[in-house]
Parts: structure tokens; C-alpha cells; sequence
């Protein structure tokens, strides 16, 4: 980060930092919390992945465009 905090922000991004550590120990503590936070985990980067293979296509258009002298 470029930008430098103030005590203040540090103060507050300690705060969430330290719940955030928090929730993470308790979610390592419950396997059936755990295996559906990595199953949610896995479906979400699946979605991803396809939204990234669509963005991929429609830049792909404009190339193809201007290969058939459609306008833009």
C-alpha cells in the first residue's frame, strides 16, 4: 500500500486483522464448518474461472471484428 495509514486506520485494521484471526481459528475448529467453507471456496473459483474464459471470448471480438470489417 503506497498510501501510509493513520494511528487511527492502523488502530481499526488491527481490530478487524484480529477478528478476522479469530473466525479463521474457529472455522479450523469445526471440520464441518471447514469442508463446506473449501467446498464453497471450490465452487466460487469455478465461477470465476468460467467468468474469466467469457471475459477472454468477448475480447477476443473486437479481434474478430476487425477481421470481418465489422464496425466496433
Amino acid at each position: 500500500m503506497s498510501d501510509k495509514l493513520s494511528k487511527e486506520d492502523l488502530k481499526w485494521q488491527a481490530r478487524g486483522d484480529a477478528d478476522t484471526m479469530a473466525r479463521y481459528q474457529e472455522i479450523i475448529n469445526d471440520k464441518a464448518r471447514m469442508n463446506r467453507a473449501i467446498k464453497e471456496a471450490e465452487k466460487q473459483a469455478k465461477d470465476l474461472s468460467k467468468r474469466a474464459s467469457a471475459m477472454q471470448n468477448a475480447a477476443k471480438v473486437r479481434t474478430t471484428n476487425k477481421t470481418t470489417g465489422r464496425k466496433k
